[in-house]
């Protein structure tokens, strides 16, 4: 059998990656998914052809001898995006140290270099496969090269041989040369001759062979004006075949040596750690092209599993703990209990459990995956708390961006091996043990490195705690009124669906953007306001812009409104009652949004609309418990813009808070200059707009929108607010001068968030990270106070021997249910701690209200 040598056309493949892959970054920003899924490949080649050599070919410089031939060749090319261009010199580096040898020739492109390494190593007995994007490589095609051409993204990829060409394009490997030449090609701005496209290139080389055929009989081309566009345009013809061939006369000097891979193995090892592709070291190392990365990609030796020690041994150590629950509420169950420490890890027997889970309270410290399951089943046989070091909790924080944070990424960010060596539930659970204690002290410098060490400390390693306890108690649901609502609303929705029959003539299926849009838009001639890949368009924003066109319109949307409030949240909440408490258990998700807001799940409770009479009446569900008879709400107003006039220090904003004035009518005041006494609701609804908008970087464009002006109008109010609230502006500017510098925003309490694309010359991309500039730390700071204050308030309930308990944190708000007996002391006690739990230029203000269930509460 041949020895077989793999061509890799480099830029092709780097740009392919470029758009397969979706945008990655290392730690510091950079852009890497090029490089990432151009390594993808790679590996999937050597998996999939096992070569023996590989060489991979790029462009020298811009200026070869084909621009020298046509000054407008390549000339209409877009530049190259600015997040790929720095990619082209890191995988070159990537490359250099997997020891896989880069060819570039001054004067000739990578396809010269492809062509002329092809041929050469054809004619010496080689097997060749060249790997590219770029069809032009199809003349290359013979019984020893292969083409393996890529058809979508990177790793699809269609083998192409001489029997391949004919099946699959209907001409012969050289006459690609001969198609190019009459129809040339628009990316390479070549000419061809105007008018002929790929059918009638096709057909003309399929009659005559080639292009020299083509002109040696021009008389017999069907077809008067034909002729006479290849006549005319001869020369193009010429130059357009000379372009397009790919020169195999490239003088290389090599030797079959340097395509062997030779990887320089602490080099790799460092820099695949520091671009976070550790898992890809490891696939490398697998191939014995690549053996020498054995020792810098494997796993740390296997975990030795000791016995158990003693349950009262674990007291004032560091203990890892990794365990398995059941997942049923309020507190899991555990199902399988690992731990490690210093002189070992271990497998708990069942029977020790709850010995085991209760010493922890005495540890020095507990280090975990997953502090809040781990905090309520401890809760079962011990009081007190955990010092919990929580490794996917400093993932977070260290990159809140991500949507997860799997071990296997937490291997490669901390730099630490995870030993999947074994199919033994047990030990492989003592292994994850083993793995996060070797994991929390890495972490924990990333942590201090990136001073985040307080916010780890003071906010969010309390919370886990807090949350814990707050999905434990639930929130009781009235499920005889749930069962009634459920009804009265399904009454409502028939009707209604009876009425829109009614004004279209006819029944339909109404929840069919299909079906409805013809009865709209033909049946009642309705004006289309857009229109989609499949029709017409009838989301809220057209049947928004309808509401005057039929009566039917507004019925539609009244049933949606009913249709999904019974759908998400009547049918939704009743399978989530727990029928021995009559109560829900939300998850609280502390590592899901990148602003460092909490969201919940299962239910959303987060979600529910407010804005509706429907949607309120959700909320009246939710009520006290048994033993309870109040639910009190603590709601921060305006915090946001407090925090603006804090943060911003702007004296204009500082003395309307300190005197308490209605914040909005006064800044309707300042920016249309009238009397605070004379503004009017609609100016005060506008002036809120305004400065709600402000907090988000809002455009013209989107007040616009949002107020129903125009957008000079629009554009009149913005410059206005800044020009009387200009330290505001300056404040926003130097938000985002900050962030281009330092390439991240951060909150008043340290928070931060990458912002890789604050330098991008994409407007888009730049404009949304000057957005989340100028509003992360101001979203942020809220999101960490009302944390804050959760962890405040909790602390003082548990402190004083409250019954009262925390339920629900929604935004800005806190809702605790409280039996009549504590009400008055709970009330005074969340005020008091949500408006001094940090010290502002402008007070915070808490409005407490209450009721028997949380409609009345708001």
């Amino acid at each position: 059998m041949k020895e077989n040598i793999v061509i890799i056309d480099g830029s092709s493949l780097l740009y392919r990656a470029f758009y397969a892959i979706p945008h990655l970054t290392d730690a510091q920003g950079h852009p890497t998914n090029a490089v990432y899924g151009f390594l993808n490949m790679l590996l999937k080649l050597y998996g999939e052809l096992d070569p023996q050599y590989v060489a991979v070919a790029f462009d020298k410089s811009k200026h070869t001898f084909r621009n020298d031939l046509f000054d407008g060749y390549k000339a209409t090319r877009k530049p190259t995006p600015d997040d790929l261009r720095p990619q082209f010199a890191l995988i070159r580096e990537v490359l250099a140290c997997l020891g896989i040898c880069v060819l570039e020739q001054e004067g000739y492109e990578g396809d010269d270099i492809i062509g002329t390494l092809a041929r050469r190593t054809a004619a010496d007995g080689y097997a060749v496969a060249v790997v590219t994007g770029d069809r032009d490589a199809l003349q290359l095609v013979t019984d020893d090269v292969t083409v393996y051409l890529t058809k979508k993204g990177i790793t699809n990829m269609l083998a192409v041989t001489p029997a391949v060409m004919e099946a699959e394009y209907g001409y012969t490997p050289a006459q690609v040369i001969d198609m190019k030449a009459l129809m040339g090609d628009t990316a390479d701005n070549i000419p061809g001759v105007p008018g002929v496209g790929e059918k009638t290139a096709l057909k003309l080389i399929s009659q005559f062979g080639s292009v020299h055929g083509v002109y040696e009989h021009l008389d017999e081309v069907k077809g008067k004006k034909l002729q006479e566009k290849l006549a005319d345009n001869k020369d193009k013809a010429v130059l357009s075949k000379d372009l397009a061939t790919i020169r195999c006369d490239v003088p290389l000097d090599y030797t079959m040596d340097m395509f062997q891979p030779q990887p320089r193995q602490e080099d790799v090892a460092q820099l695949f750690r520091s671009l976070g592709f550790r898992n890809l070291l490891e696939r490398f190392a697998a191939f014995d092209r690549f053996s020498h990365l054995a020792d810098a990609a494997a796993p740390a030796a296997a975990v030795q599993v000791m016995d158990a020690p003693g349950a009262a041994s674990l007291k004032g150590k560091t203990v890892a703990v990794a365990a398995r629950y059941d997942g049923s509420q309020p507190i899991p169950a555990v199902t399988a209990l690992a731990m490690a420490v210093d002189d070992g890890a271990f497998v708990v027997p069942e029977s020790d459990y709850d010995a085991y889970l209760a010493v922890l309270t005495e540890a020095a410290a507990v280090v975990t995956d997953d502090g809040k399951d781990l905090t309520k089943v401890v809760s079962r046989v011990a009081p007190g708390r955990l010092p919990l070091k929580d490794i996917i909790l400093a993932a977070y924080l260290l990159d809140p961006t991500r949507t997860s944070y799997g071990l296997t990424y937490i291997s490669e960010t901390f730099d630490v091996s995870l030993d999947e060596g074994t199919e033994d539930d047990g030990q492989k659970l003592a292994c994850d043990a083993a793995f996060a204690l070797q994991v929390w002290p890495k972490a924990a410098a990333e942590l201090d490195k990136a001073s985040l060490t307080q916010l780890y400390d003071t906010i969010e390693e309390p919370l886990i705690h807090t949350l814990a306890v707050m999905e434990m108690n639930g929130f009781t649901v009235d499920t005889d009124r749930l069962m009634t609502m459920k009804s009265e609303l399904s009454r409502q929705a028939d009707a209604l669906e009876e009425a829109i029959y009614d004004d279209a003539g006819e029944t339909f299926n109404i929840n069919s953007p299909k079906q409805l849009g013809v009865i709209l838009f033909e049946k009642l001639q309705l004006p289309v306001i857009k229109k989609t890949k499949t029709g017409y368009s009838t989301d809220s924003s057209v049947l928004d812009a309808l509401r005057d066109k039929h009566p039917m319109i507004d019925k539609i949307l009244h049933f949606r409104a009913l249709k999904k409030l019974i759908s998400t949240y009547l049918d939704g909440l009743e399978p989530l009652i727990v029928p021995e408490t009559g109560r829900i258990y939300t998850h609280f998700n502390q590592m899901v949004t990148s602003t460092g807001r909490l969201s919940s799940s299962d239910p959303n409770l987060q979600n529910i609309p407010i804005r509706t009479e429907q949607g309120r009446k959700i909320r009246s569900l939710f009520v006290p418990g048994e033993g309870y008879d109040y639910i009190v709400s603590g709601d921060y107003s305006q915090i946001e813009l407090r925090l603006l006039a804090h943060l911003s220090q702007d004296p204009t904003m500082i003395d309307g808070f300190k005197k308490g004035q209605d914040i909005h009518r006064r800044t309707a005041s300042e920016v249309f200059g009238i009397p605070l006494d004379e503004v009017t609701p609609e100016e005060r609804s506008h002036a809120k707009a305004v400065n709600f908008g402000i907090i988000y970087g809002i455009s013209d464009f989107g007040l616009a929108r949002n107020i129903s002006i125009s957008r000079q109008k629009a554009k009149e109010y913005i410059d206005s607010y800044f020009a009387r609230y200009n330290t505001v502006h300056d404040y926003m500017n130097g938000l985002i001068a900050s962030a281009k510098e330092s390439g991240m925003a951060v909150t008043m309490f340290g928070r931060r968030r990458a912002l890789p694309e604050i330098n991008s010359k994409n407007f888009t991309r730049r404009s949304f990270a000057e957005r989340t500039a100028m509003n992360t730390p101001i979203q942020g700071s809220a999101a960490d106070i009302i944390k804050l204050a959760m962890n405040a308030v909790q602390d003082e309930l548990e402190k004083r021997h409250l019954k009262s308990q925390l339920l629900v944190q929604v935004h800005d708000e806190l809702v605790l249910e409280v039996p009549a007996g504590e009400k008055d002391e709970v009330e005074q006690l969340l005020k008091d701690t949500m408006e001094h739990i940090v010290d502002l230029s402008v007070p915070l203000v808490v409005d407490i209200h209450s009721g028997v269930n949380w409609e009345e509460a708001k």
